[in-house]
């Protein structure tokens, strides 16, 4: 373990130096409410879902912005996605994402988007909604845009996860907030996990809150994706599990419910894989499909299968989202 997954590892479990820290902590955390209350942000062209989170780190941002667009299609809407694409290289700002693209470009979240909608990146998010409203779309879902100012979106939606989604309540470095929990009320509803749920340290909260949790949806081949394994292949199975995301522990959890003996690789997140990270490796290796799209055209490989996760909330956040959007659908 590393000084940062070290460190990590103390923003919800305590340690010296998460606690020396504080002080930068409280320091990053004014800066942050002193942003955001100076902030004057204007309304893009197109009605704006953002979908975001209060920690660094996964919580599962990418996952609900795909399921919120395919939710879009299901009801008429011409969606499109808008991501900074963290780690991306594009010839250009805005770009709109290729299928074929390689992660090194688009980046892998974005590529994992592209698969349901169209993608523009932009670091300006301003600038990739007037691109997808050139391009037709009627509406827009921002991956990770709630600490983007300078957008007032038509909904923010903010993640929580976990029995301790604040951590120990300190911003970075000392904790993993990214601003203050009074950034709470910025956000239109609060989506948490069945943990996240239940804990105490949403008591009083005054935003809607609505559950969802991941599901397995299927296990595919990296090398063809049409040849499914059904997920009760894993059980009684030692597996390999290879992953560069935030929370790597999450997918052993995952492959362990699922029966698997698990071994763990873990990469740093966002990692970018290369043929000698896994060449050694033993057959049969599992992954997250975020870390499949940074695979694809790798030679050699050994057997890797790759575990789709999807989303499910309850029936109380469809109606509350359908009558949101209500207002923005334009008449026939």
């Amino acid at each position: 373990m590393n000084w940062r997954q070290q460190l990590e590892r103390q923003w919800y479990s305590g340690g010296a130096c998460s606690a020396l820290l504080r002080p930068l902590g409280a320091l990053y955390c004014a800066a942050a409410g002193w942003r955001r209350w100076r902030a004057r942000p204007s309304p893009g062209v197109l009605p704006s879902i953002v979908v975001g989170n209060l920690n660094v780190g996964g919580s599962a941002k990418t996952p609900v912005s795909i399921a919120l667009l395919h939710h879009l299609q299901e009801h008429g809407w011409n969606p499109a996605a808008i991501s900074r694409g963290y780690g991306a290289r594009p010839p250009q700002e805005p770009y709109a994402v290729r299928s074929d693209d390689l992660p090194a470009r688009a980046g892998d979240e974005p590529l994992l988007l592209r698969a349901v909608a169209p993608v523009y990146l932009s670091r300006r998010r301003h600038t990739g909604i007037l691109a997808a409203a050139a391009a037709g779309h009627d509406i827009v879902v921002l991956d990770d845009g709630f600490q983007h100012l300078a957008l007032q979106p038509s909904i923010s939606l903010l993640l929580l996860q976990g029995e301790r989604p604040f951590g120990n309540g300190c911003c970075l470095p000392a904790g993993p907030l990214r601003e203050g929990k009074s950034a709470l009320q910025a956000a239109d509803a609060l989506l948490c996990d069945p943990a996240a749920a239940v804990s105490s340290e949403l008591v009083g909260v005054s935003r809607p809150l609505f559950r969802y949790a991941q599901q397995v949806t299927r296990l595919h081949s990296l090398s063809d994706p049409l040849q499914e394994l059904p997920l009760t292949a894993l059980q009684q199975r030692q597996v390999h599990a290879v992953t560069g995301i935030a929370r790597p522990e999450r997918l052993q959890r995952t492959l362990e419910s699922l029966g698997a003996a698990v071994i763990l690789h873990a990469f740093p997140d966002h990692h970018v894989f290369r043929q000698r990270d896994l060449a050694h490796l033993p057959a049969p290796l599992v992954m997250t499909s975020k870390d499949a799209v940074k695979c694809v055209g790798l030679s050699d490989l050994p057997e890797i299968w790759v575990l789709e996760i999807g989303i499910h909330w309850e029936p109380a956040f469809t109606d509350w989202l359908d009558r949101r959007l209500a207002q923005w659908r334009k008449a026939p």
